[in-house]
């Protein structure tokens, strides 16, 4: 089989691997919801209690820059923080009596320009009505106290499902309503108090959105169907990505490079953003992400495995394997080396401290 046949055959793959990812992701947690709406204390009475429960699952997995060992876990029932690594971790929103109480946690994000504002998406969980409402939640302590600064019903269908914290200010945050097409990106310049629709986007499928700390005002805007765009006056007029051609998955920046896989293989940008290359065209991958302490060495998201790089993603090698099928992967910003990955069924997170020559269970 020639390189450009194995290519396009792993490509189509990939695609659909991803695709079906997404749709038993959907199918799980459909069937979770059923089961929470009925079971007694929305099912958390297995042995795993101090983790929400044989219900619970992974949504997002955020490393914070700037304050040390510091991680946060988004799960279907409940927030988790670790401040030594994942040694040990604290419920801090999600829970009984506690803010976000009865809701999903989503996606978080961290504000490139104030460390310590940290944000996460909470939607509803099951039929019955939450104690908390539906919202995007912020703390300006990174992850310790929260309070709801949006709630969800001040935008069209209640249907924002990512946020991105902006580079333009300290409260600047950015939320995506896919239903709203071109006209789906708003904009919060005093973290989430007020909003603004922002001018049309070039795409009227947007996926995600990415600021740049060292160019305010720089932003980046992928889509699953149509590709990546880039603005140079903060939304207020796009054009496409330089090199960049089908959809894109997911982009991340570490440095001056920033990785753009998608289903024409892996874009990459050691020029922050003035020129992309294909750099690796027989992998698909759902998420590179790099630390800004070693850029060229980052981690990929592909199936049931984790990759490396060392040389900005021309070459690839399979970390060893996890205990369980990874679902949320985030780097620590200040260590290359240091890692973590996030499970579902059961509720699980591992880290690695050796660029992924081994993986240790941190949590349950």
């Amino acid at each position: 089989m020639s390189e450009i046949s194995r290519a396009a055959w792993r490509r189509s793959f990939a695609s659909f691997a991803f695709w079906l990812g997404a749709v038993l992701a959907l199918v799980a947690l459909v069937a979770g919801l059923a089961l929470a709406s009925c079971a007694p204390g929305d099912g958390t009475s297995s042995a795993s209690d101090a983790y929400g429960g044989a219900l619970n699952h992974t949504h997002d997995l955020l490393a914070l820059r700037g304050v040390a060992h510091t991680v946060l876990l988004a799960t279907h029932i409940g927030l988790y923080r670790t401040t030594n690594s994942g040694q040990t971790w604290l419920e801090v929103a999600g829970g009984a009596g506690q803010p976000i109480d009865g809701l999903m946690l989503y996606k978080l994000a961290q504000s490139p320009v104030d460390a310590q504002r940290v944000y996460v998406l909470a939607i509803p969980r099951t039929a019955a009505p939450a104690p908390a409402k539906p919202g995007l939640y912020t703390s300006n302590d990174a992850g310790i106290h929260w309070r709801l600064a949006t709630p969800l019903t001040i935008f069209p269908n209640s249907a924002v499902f990512t946020v991105s914290a902006g580079a333009s200010a300290p409260g600047e945050v950015f939320a995506i309503d896919s239903t709203q097409g071109i006209h789906g990106l708003y904009v919060s310049q005093d973290s989430g108090a007020h909003w603004q629709v922002a001018p049309p986007l070039p795409t009227s499928d947007p996926s995600g959105l990415l600021d740049d700390p060292t160019h305010p005002g720089r932003l980046l805007l992928w889509s699953r169907s149509t590709g990546l765009y880039e603005s140079q006056n903060n939304g207020q007029s796009w054009a496409p990505a330089p090199g960049v051609q089908g959809a894109v998955y997911a982009v991340s920046r570490a440095g001056a490079i920033i990785y753009a896989p998608g289903d024409q293989g892996l874009f990459v940008s050691m020029d922050d953003g003035a020129s992309f290359h294909l750099v690796d065209q027989l992998d698909t991958f759902t998420a590179v992400l790099a630390s800004d302490q070693a850029p060229q060495d980052a981690y990929a998201l592909g199936g049931t495995t984790i990759y490396t790089t060392t040389d900005a993603g021309h070459t690839w090698r399979p970390t060893s394997a996890t205990s369980q099928h990874p679902g949320a992967l985030t780097v620590d910003p200040a260590n290359a080396a240091v890692a973590y990955v996030g499970f579902s069924y059961p509720l699980g997170v591992a880290r690695t401290t050796n660029a992924g020559k081994q993986w240790r269970d941190v949590l349950p």
